[in-house]
């Protein structure tokens, strides 16, 4: 008889979105992820501390993407999985909430498009003085908490501002590494029994 393979559950600590299904991902899903976007947060809290907190500036200066969404802050899967991710997060009545809103409608678009519709003049500008990176504080975090549907409220969190200064944003990636390659309970019970099996 041929055994009969169950989906595997996703372990406790690894983010809840799959990176290799085809179908895109919303900003609202990857905000609520609670790897992703608590790595998005921190970008976020690194791009308006950039002044005040030598950790910050170092991991936006180890960037190697114009956007900044790279190494440190994402692995190269997860870099696929934020670009694309559709922006569905942007407030339509700029009236409402004036500080998450864009000078263009974004929503539907994939985040790298909306950031640079986002930076249009801005980008033609720098592209004809050779400098393609986009000023951190002053031009991206505006965009990024409006295409995620993230406040400054959420990055002042006590909460949120804790859990950075235990764990960073390194031991993030090192314990979902860690916590991957850990066996489940329903693991160890399985080679338990297939130990017996063989003994007996």
């Amino acid at each position: 008889m041929g055994k009969t393979h169950r989906p595997r559950q996703p372990q406790p600590g690894q983010p809840s979105l799959s990176f290799k299904t085809p179908t895109l991902v919303s900003t609202s899903a990857l905000k609520s992820d609670p790897i992703l976007g608590y790595k998005i947060r921190v970008l976020l809290h690194d791009l308006r501390n950039l002044a005040k907190d030598g950790a910050a500036e170092q991991r936006t200066l180890s960037t190697t993407d114009e956007l900044y969404i790279s190494d440190p802050y994402f692995a190269p899967e997860e870099v696929v999985c934020v670009k694309s991710a559709i922006v569905d997060t942007v407030p339509v009545d700029s009236s409402d909430h004036e500080e998450n809103c864009l000078p263009v409608d974004v929503n539907q678009l994939r985040v790298e498009e909306a950031i640079h519709a986002s930076l249009a003049n801005f980008f033609d500008k720098r592209r004809a003085s050779g400098d393609l990176r986009p000023c951190g504080p002053h031009d991206m975090a505006p965009i990024f908490e409006a295409v995620f549907g993230i406040s400054k409220e959420e990055i002042l969190d006590e909460k949120f501002l804790s859990r950075l200064r235990r764990q960073g944003l390194w031991q993030v990636a090192a314990s979902n590494l860690e916590e991957s390659r850990r066996p489940g309970k329903a693991t160890k019970e399985k080679a338990r029994q297939q130990g017996r099996r063989g003994n007996g």
